[in-house]
């Protein structure tokens, strides 16, 4: 259906592009013809008009304040020669003749220049007609011009308007916010001016030439032509040496700032200095060349690194190992292109040449940037096996640690081969490097897809295990491994059997440290070679498992959830135009008798580890929900409550069971489901259609914590909601007019799709100004009250009702009495 539609909207483009240029011709033809049926009395006032309005239509003043709209110059006013002629047609058929070569001169496309002289040529005859009309009526030759003017900007900007469809806006929707008023009057001011300078003259009026009568009329039309024309003139050369110095600027800083930062993307990079360099509505990197209308130059980047060292990759064909990371394989070349609407000016050959020196420093430095991402990855890995060495792991386990997601457990296997000094001792080293070798290559190919495998000493490997839900699943994963390393192998013509000793860690959450992992994994490890050496199994593969060490904190935290004894407490969330409070946000909190109170982010941590996060988010769920029933008898209006999970946890066999179960009790408060941002990303149809299911149900759905670090636009679509909640660090300094500006465009997004979006983290009157101006209409923070208990809320309540500012003026209220 959008091909369709984008089908029938370039077909429509055609066929209006195709009118123009034929109304262009005709114009053209028609002035032609009436000059020879009725000839002009002097041909040199001709040519003298012909070059005027040549060289005045250089100059052209862009109408907007975003790049691609039309510019329109004062060419326009030379128009006064036709209003106040006796063959207008000529006239006008000079002018659209004149303006159509000026604008050719330097355009890349003769049909687009032909388009803009149709245009110019609708808008010439408005102006001529309207304003003969009027002076025929006898209104002052001025007034007359004026208006004729108008129409004619008036006709240039409608039909420009009409062939984009009305994508006027600064966001590029509908509308007209791109205009600036000011540059409009500007133009229609030196138009004006030009036009009454020209009808001045030529009536004689400005006296400013005397002689015989013929070469008196000669000198009043074609003098003040040729001065306009040169003074334009001078003011369009004057800013295009003004866009020469901003391309050149653009590629002097792209130079200027190699190399380019490492932790962005060079394709970025590119694109941000050409936006410096280059006026221009879109750039886009893409495989399709530049198209007619466009400029465009390649971008090309080589890269041969090791695959082996992809967070991500699958196991190739041939070893069946999966590794830390791998660079792109080398792809087709890419162009980065620029393009202008419709209307707007074309691009000149200097601005191709700025671009393509843009791209040809990109390439180079994705070049550069690729082969030492090569050498990096050499240094990487180890060189007899292929696989990542001991820093290469290092830095996978914390990226692992860092990047998992609730209920997603890693284990660390530390791997040593027994008997192996002994091997090199009595075989040889040869011998040994095969056994190395071979033992390599029935690792990669016994791991899954995404777990990690690393040679970290003579005959020591290790391997993470990640995406594991419980201890049993690690050990079923690592017998798996263990059973396919002992396998015989002959080796220099002898059978060998391998024998290694395994110590497994198991972890269920994220670590602060993940090096305790590998401690306890190598600790276990060395126990079982302890136990060889003390009687134990000396001739089999052992594997010893190591539960990850806990602490007091551990059985405080079990206890509290255990015995019910959280305490949960209440943060209204506030309608900012109104001024009123609609909803609560339940949290947790816990304070011990001796330790004090135990951090949120420790209690949530300690209570995935222990496997009761479950359990304390159904007590907060039941506490939250007979909250909010004893709040909406004290305000009948506030009937939403929020609670905060992980996507994970609204599985059935977690919460989701619990939720449908005792949601129905509570058919006066609607529960919204605050779903972290993070947490999303791992989402399936499965918790989807449950999301879904439970809006069905009547539960909303939020997206929590949006902003934060390593947020991203694919969250705002994987995840049925209602709700969309930003996160403080988007307005910690809204005098930034960045982040003004990107709250802003969450607020439209949210109209856009019917949802309501919160704002966290306000804490000052000042803050909530500049939301209210940009917006916003739904903010929490410390300015409307901090999280407190149910009986200071009720107390709140019963004292205040639902007003969302307490002890001070209201926005509403202070903004009424400052008027």
């Amino acid at each position: 259906m959008v091909n369709a539609r984008q089908l029938d909207a370039r077909k429509a483009n055609q066929f209006v592009a195709f009118v123009l240029v034929a109304f262009a011709v005709a114009t053209a033809v028609a002035g032609i013809v009436a000059g020879l049926l009725d000839r002009p009395p002097s041909w040199v006032g001709c040519v003298i008009f012909l070059l005027s309005v040549g060289v005045t239509a250089v100059f052209q003043m862009p109408i907007g304040r975003i790049p691609g709209l039309p510019p329109i110059g004062v060419a326009s006013g030379l128009l006064a020669v036709a209003v106040i002629g006796e063959n207008p047609v000529l006239d006008v058929g000079l002018w659209v003749m004149a303006y159509f070569f000026s604008r050719a001169w330097g355009s890349r496309s003769i049909w687009v220049t032909a388009q803009w002289a149709g245009v110019a040529a609708l808008a010439a005859i408005a102006l001529v007609a309207s304003s003969r009309v009027l002076l025929a009526a006898g209104l002052f030759a001025p007034l007359g011009l004026l208006v004729g003017v108008i129409a004619y900007l008036v006709v240039v900007v409608a039909i420009e308007f009409a062939r984009e469809r009305g994508l006027w806006n600064s966001d590029h929707s509908f509308g007209l916010s791109g205009l600036s008023a000011w540059r409009l009057v500007t133009i229609v001011g030196l138009c004006w001016f030009v036009s009454v300078l020209v009808w001045a003259s030529s009536t004689g009026v400005l006296a400013f030439v005397d002689g015989p009568q013929e070469q008196l009329q000669l000198a009043r039309d074609t003098i003040p032509l040729l001065v306009v024309a040169l003074v334009f003139y001078a003011i369009a050369k004057r800013r295009q040496t003004r866009d020469s110095e901003r391309r050149l600027s653009g590629v002097v800083d792209a130079a200027r700032a190699l190399p380019w930062d490492v932790l962005q993307d060079p394709k970025e990079t590119m694109v941000e200095f050409a936006r410096r360099a280059i006026d221009a509505t879109e750039f886009e990197i893409r495989r399709n060349p530049p198209a007619r209308n466009e400029i465009g130059t390649r971008f090309s980047a080589i890269s041969n690194a090791d695959p082996q060292l992809e967070p991500d990759s699958i196991a190739s064909a041939d070893d069946g190992v999966s590794a830390e990371h791998r660079e792109d394989a080398v792809e087709p070349t890419e162009f980065l292109v620029a393009s202008r609407r419709t209307g707007g000016a074309p691009f000149t050959p200097e601005d191709e040449r700025a671009l393509d020196a843009i791209g040809h420093i990109a390439s180079e430095t994705a070049r550069v940037r690729g082969a030492y991402d090569t050498l990096l990855d050499r240094v990487d890995r180890d060189s007899l096996t292929g696989l990542p060495n001991y820093n290469a792991f290092q830095r996978s386990l914390a990226r692992l640690n860092e990047d998992r997601t609730y209920a997603s457990g890693i284990a660390v296997l530390f791997l040593d081969l027994d008997q192996f000094k002994r091997l090199n001792d009595t075989e040889g080293h040869h011998i040994g490097d095969e056994v190395l070798s071979t033992v390599a290559t029935r690792l990669r190919a016994s791991v899954r897809p995404h777990d990690f495998v690393a040679r970290v000493g003579g005959d020591e490997f290790v391997i993470i295990l990640t995406k594991l839900q419980s201890l049993a699943e690690s050990k079923a994963v690592a017998d798996h491994i263990v059973a396919n390393v002992g396998a015989p192998a002959t080796l220099g013509g002898r059978e060998y059997r391998p024998l290694v000793s395994v110590g497994l860690a198991y972890s269920a959450t994220q670590e602060t440290d993940p090096q305790s992992i590998v401690v306890d994994a190598d600790h276990s490890m060395l126990a079982i070679k302890k136990s060889r050496r003390q009687g134990g199994p000396a001739f089999e593969s052992s594997i010893g498992i190591s539960p990850h060490r806990s602490s007091r904190i551990n059985e405080i935290v079990a206890k509290a959830i255990d015995d019910g004894v959280l305490n949960v407490v209440y943060q209204p969330i506030v309608n900012t135009v109104e001024d009123k409070i609609w909803a609560f946000e339940s949290l947790v909190r816990y304070t011990h008798p001796e330790l004090g109170r135990i951090s949120t982010s420790s209690l949530i941590e300690k209570a995935k580890g222990l496997g009761r996060m479950d359990l304390l988010t159904k007590q907060v769920i039941a506490a939250s929900l007979k909250s909010a029933r004893e709040f909406r008898k004290v305000v009948p209006g506030i009937t939403v409550m929020t609670i905060n999970l992980e996507v994970e946890q609204i599985r059935d066999e977690h919460v989701g069971a619990f939720l449908k179960d005792i949601v129905p009790r509570y058919p006066d408060v609607s529960l919204c489901l605050e779903l972290n941002e993070r947490s999303t990303k791992d989402i399936d149809d499965d918790l989807r259609a449950q999301a879904e299911h439970f809006r069905e149900l009547g539960m909303l759905i939020a997206l929590d914590d949006y902003g934060s670090e390593a947020s991203s636009v694919g969250a705002l679509v994987r995840i049925p909601m209602d709700i969309l909640k930003i996160d403080r660090s988007l307005v910690d300094n809204l005098d930034d007019t960045r982040q003004r500006e990107v709250v802003r465009a969450l607020q439209g997004f949210g109209d856009a799709f019917d949802y309501s979006t919160v704002v966290e983290g306000i804490e000052t009157q000042d803050a909530v100004d500049v939301l209210v101006g940009i917006g916003v209409r739904h903010a929490q923070g410390f300015f409307y009250g901090r999280p407190v208990p149910f009986a200071q809320t009720m107390a709140r309540l019963k004292a205040y009702g639902a007003a969302g500012t307490v002890g001070r003026a209201a926005p509403v209220a202070r903004a009424a009495s400052a008027s």
